[in-house]
């Protein structure tokens, strides 16, 4: 990965994604999203080039793409790990690891090396009322941006420069998300809008792309692509439809690829937060056919 001042004290390391990194002194830094089990190797070949040791890992989330390699600099390296209060909530053991991902099982928890990477001790909660924090010796803005996840949040470091996680996708990544994912829409939208509106100097974006200046067109296209794929979402539904019927329509209308079951469990976390805002925004009918959890367009009548 190829290390790359952003501002005074603030790098990005570019490789599949974007991991931030905040230079403490001259040995020592901070990790911001060190991404997946994969990056490990990378990330310590660029950091021991420059002579650097990461002594502190702040999420923006515990996505596995974000936080999965957590545990590893905290054990290896003793760093401290700080993640917003919900998301150390989740990762707290397993069984708060499932209560988040409900459709994987109890087995599948145990055993399944990606998610029990996530399972990590957190050194540092950032608490629901703060809006700054201090990790080894740094002090970050905190700027909630719910939605992507149940409390994602955006970091700016002290040279003004955001550190913006899942919130936005650059245009290239826009162009080829079939179904950007969200834990609650609604929230996210209102989180996208946000980050459009702050005043930094520079954005980080994971996924993946470095902007200076104001990045409001960026926000009102990311928006602009949720509602493109909401209406798309709703026209698929004609009549009621079973909870798995929709899944199965949205599949096969976005053609995402399948290709194992627990890939399907995955898309299925995918799709379910566009059903549930079509339904909460009264796009869609909530009932129940035959036992089962279904939909039908708004104003028809059931059965019919």
């Amino acid at each position: 990965m190829k290390l790359t001042n952003v501002k005074g004290k603030t790098w990005v390391l570019d490789g599949p994604q974007l991991v931030g990194v905040y230079q403490l002194d001259d040995t020592r830094c901070l990790l911001l999203d060190p991404g997946s089990w994969k990056l490990i190797a990378p990330i310590e070949t660029a950091l021991k080039e420059v002579g650097w040791t990461p002594v502190g890992v702040a999420c923006t989330h515990m996505h596995y793409d974000h936080h999965e390699s957590s545990r590893y600099f905290q054990e290896t390296y003793g760093a401290a790990v700080c993640l917003p209060q919900l998301e150390a909530d989740i990762v707290r053991n397993e069984e708060s690891l499932k209560n988040h991902l409900f459709n994987f099982t109890m087995g599948m928890i145990r055993t399944i090396p990606r998610l029990q990477h996530l399972v990590c001790p957190v050194d540092r909660v950032i608490g629901l009322d703060e809006d700054t924090v201090e990790l080894c010796g740094a002090e970050l803005k905190v700027v909630r941006t719910p939605g992507h996840s149940p409390d994602h949040v955006c970091f700016i470091t002290p040279d003004n420069v955001c550190f913006a996680g899942d919130t936005l996708m650059t245009e290239d990544v826009l162009a080829e998300a079939m179904v950007p994912f969200a834990f609650d829409l609604a929230d996210d939208l209102k989180s996208k809008q946000v980050v459009g509106e702050l005043d930094c100097d520079a954005y980080i974006f994971c996924h993946k792309g470095l902007r200076y200046g104001s990045v409001a067109d960026l926000a009102q296209a990311n928006i602009d692509r949720v509602h493109h794929q909401l209406a798309a979402c709703a026209d698929l539904v004609k009549g009621p439809m079973t909870y798995s019927e929709f899944y199965a329509a949205v599949v096969t209308a976005f053609d995402l690829p399948v290709g194992h079951p627990a890939r399907g469990l995955h898309l299925e976390r995918y799709i379910r937060p566009y059903l549930e805002y079509l339904i909460d925004t009264d796009q869609l009918a909530l009932i129940e056919q035959h036992g089962a959890p279904s939909v039908r367009p708004k104003g028809a009548v059931q059965g019919g």
